[in-house]
């Protein structure tokens, strides 16, 4: 694996972690930038001195991201990007099944990549938003081994629960639009269905190292 793809791994799992272990009041009383930078910190420090143990362990690996992804990652609003048109035509049966097996994938393909940040390849820059905005972009940047900064651009909007992350842009590439232009034509040529099957199959398989996930 490339540490390119490494870090793609990575900041994915940074999107699903980084609002996790920030309370509900807190976030809305804080700078989406102070809320990112607080939980990051919580995040990495969880990991600290256990990503051996937990590269051998997928199953605990999975359990830890799981239990932080899940309050602060906007699963409804993501979905509903990714299908698109396809959600309008979808039941809502569909469209919640669908938003399962998105997060699952996700959760699978991406989990393993939390292991490969450190604090010291990760830079918050500060939040130059409206205080009063309801959606904001926490712009950082991830430093690879030869020094090389990745553009990094999280996108959260303000609801009942606080800030909620719900895209992400590496190197300006949002990985919504990219897993809605993969699945469309998926979707158009096989139904909905069919990708909601595929996704939890792909999701109840186990990941190897080289795996390249979309």
């Amino acid at each position: 694996m490339t540490e390119r793809r490494v870090f793609l791994g990575s900041l994915l799992s940074m999107l699903v972690a980084t609002l996790s272990l920030s309370s509900q009041a807190g976030a809305q009383n804080e700078s989406p930038e102070t809320v990112v930078r607080e939980a990051a910190e919580q995040v990495l420090e969880l990991i600290e001195g256990r990503r051996e143990e937990l590269e051998a362990n997928p199953g605990e690996l999975r359990d830890l991201v799981g239990s932080i992804l899940l309050p602060r990652f906007d699963r409804n609003y993501a979905a509903y990007l990714v299908l698109g048109r396809h959600g309008r035509a979808a039941s809502a049966e569909q469209r919640s099944q669908f938003r399962d097996a998105l997060y699952e994938y996700l959760l699978d393909r991406y989990g393993h990549g939390l292991l490969s940040l450190t604090a010291e390849r990760l830079q918050i820059l500060p939040y130059r938003g409206a205080e009063d905005a309801k959606r904001a972009t926490v712009r950082t940047f991830v430093i690879l081994d030869d020094g090389q900064r990745i553009p990094v651009n999280y996108d959260l909007r303000l609801g009942d629960s606080g800030w909620r992350v719900f895209d992400l842009a590496i190197e300006g590439i949002s990985y919504i639009n990219n897993l809605r232009s993969q699945l469309d034509e998926e979707i158009e040529r096989n139904g909905l269905d069919s990708v909601i099957a595929r996704l939890n199959t792909e999701a109840a398989a186990p990941v190897e190292a080289g795996d390249d996930a979309p």
